[in-house]
């Protein structure tokens, strides 16, 4: 008979009502240093639910929100935009498009640097620098995308529990901070449009550029960023910041196989992909009636947050102009973030500086998506099963497409090689072969099938570093083995020591038994 025990009802109760204060009112630090708005919309969404749950929030960051909601202090790093867009440390996402892979690596960690800088001169920092260091947080939720250098602050305060987040899909750099192994056999660099069969001058291709990431980062962007921030008296005494890193307890990372390369991972990362995806509103009633009255469907045309559609330049902005009055019985919603005083307007477009992307693409009336191909837009674009046309330029953009392409649910658009007639032609194609809705409706179906929201998952374990603050069990023995011995190269150095010192001991006794026997012979001779 199996045995069970009984704890008393009041020991049950008081460790229930333990757990459930302790978990539904903890104070999280938001470390959310990078300035990209579309890093902000996925970490928002995760911290707004978080206040939801009763947790308080202080969130040190570039990107603030207008509406103060319950729950949510936000704490202004008001220099970083300006840092990274303008000055010295300014960097052209245009000229980024053009560099090799090499060139694009440097100038991604040139966007960290110019991060930092922004983050040191900012009176943000020193409002937060100013809370006491006994002030108490339970955990620190942390963007670690472009580098440690907020990480100052985790010592300050203790170094409680520490949970990585990132919206750029897994980096290379992951197993860094986490452990678990990256194999450039199969999983392409994010800049390269490489599917994970690659044939074997692409593998050393992708091999050249994922050494080259590793090296220059902890070689040259982390030590300079540590350089950097020591320089502020408040962390002279700091441990040296990268390795603050490597005190994750869990990584949150937007990726799932329906959209993203299945790599394996550590069972420290959680795979919340399309975490942003929150059940959509009610569109405005100006937009809804637009989208409604259009006969055959409208299209959205977004680049993102971070290229504008306003630098796209005058050319090209009038040669998508034109491709569109092609399609007169499609309307045409492009978020555009100037004013368009010098050209003529066709009367199927809607210009606005900001349109509700989400709820937008799941009206049913959506028939495609002109999209600079980022992450969350790909998410968006397939969790609600919209076809895409992709116009990458920097990062990431060129393998998400790449994997939409292949799964023929994508088309491509150069911007640097863009004519009229290739914008109608690639418009026409994807809207009038019903494959690729159809196609994009199954990879939807495969996102959407999953246990629990990736948003609902992410809490869940946020929560559970809470209530597990010290838990070691679920790191990877890889961050203490080390890349020579995770990789088990000793083991083969070894076998192959062995394996060539038997053949040279092989070789010597036949040799030696040779010289013995032709010496024999010649004695009996």
């Amino acid at each position: 008979m199996e045995r069970r025990t009984i704890f008393p009802v009041h020991t049950t109760i008081f460790v229930a009502l333990t757990l459930v204060t302790y978990c539904h009112g903890a104070n999280i630090l938001c470390l959310m240093g990078v300035p990209s708005h579309s890093h902000h919309i996925w970490n928002r969404a995760l911290m707004e639910a978080l206040a939801k749950q009763g947790h308080n929030l202080t969130i040190v960051s570039p990107d603030m929100e207008t509406t103060q909601k319950p729950n949510i202090t936000y704490i202004y790093l008001e220099k970083v935009y300006q840092a990274v867009h303008e000055g010295d440390s300014a960097v052209d996402f245009y000229e980024m498009a053009q560099q090799n892979m090499f060139l694009s690596t440097v100038t991604f960690y040139d966007y960290g640097m110019g991060m930092c800088e922004g983050i040191m001169k900012s009176k943000g920092l020193d409002i937060i620098l100013n809370y006491p260091n006994d002030f108490k947080f339970d955990l620190v939720l942390y963007d670690f995308s472009c580098g440690p250098c907020l990480m100052g602050l985790y010592h300050k305060f203790g170094e409680p529990p520490l949970v990585g987040v990132t919206a750029f899909n897994i980096p290379p750099y992951t197993t860094d901070v986490i452990g678990g192994h990256k194999y450039p056999s199969y999983i392409p660099y994010y800049s390269l449009s490489y599917d994970s069969e690659m044939n074997f001058w692409q593998r050393l291709e992708n091999t050249f550029i994922y050494v080259f990431d590793h090296l220059y980062r902890n070689y040259r962007f982390l030590p300079k960023t540590d350089e950097l921030v020591r320089k502020h008296p408040a962390f002279r005494n700091v441990p040296y910041l990268p390795e603050s890193d490597k005190k994750m307890m869990l990584l949150l990372a937007n990726s799932h196989h329906a959209v993203d390369f299945p790599e394996p991972v550590p069972q420290n990362m959680i795979l919340v992909g399309g975490l942003q995806l929150i059940p959509p509103k009610p569109l405005p009633q100006d937009l809804e009636k637009f989208i409604t009255a259009a006969p055959k469907g409208a299209i959205l045309f977004s680049l993102g947050t971070n290229v504008l559609s306003s630098d796209l330049g005058d050319e090209r902005i009038a040669m998508f102009l034109e491709a569109m009055a092609h399609f007169p019985e499609y309307n045409f919603l492009w978020k555009f973030e100037t004013e368009m005083r010098k050209f003529k307007l066709p009367k199927n477009l809607l210009l606005r500086k900001f349109l509700p992307q989400n709820d937008i693409l799941a009206h049913p009336n959506i028939k495609l998506f002109m999209t600079h191909a980022g992450l969350l837009s790909t998410h968006e674009a397939t969790w609600h099963g919209v076809p895409i046309i992709g116009i990458p330029f920097i990062a990431d953009q060129y393998r998400n497409l790449e994997k939409s392409m292949r799964a023929k649910v994508a088309e491509r658009l150069n911007v640097f090689s863009l004519t009229t007639n290739d914008i109608v032609q690639t418009i026409r194609k994807v809207l009038e072969d019903p494959g690729y809705r159809n196609r994009m409706q199954e990879k939807s179906a495969l996102f959407r099938d999953q246990p629990e929201r990736p948003l609902d998952r992410a809490i869940w374990w946020i929560e559970w570093a809470l209530r597990h603050p010290n838990a070691k069990s679920i790191q990877s023995p890889t961050m203490k083995l080390g890349f020579w011995r995770s990789q088990s190269y000793d083991v083969v150095l070894f076998i192959v020591v062995v394996i060539l010192a038997i053949r040279y001991l092989l070789k010597k006794l036949f040799t030696s038994d040779v010289k013995s026997s032709k010496k024999a012979k010649a004695k009996m001779n």
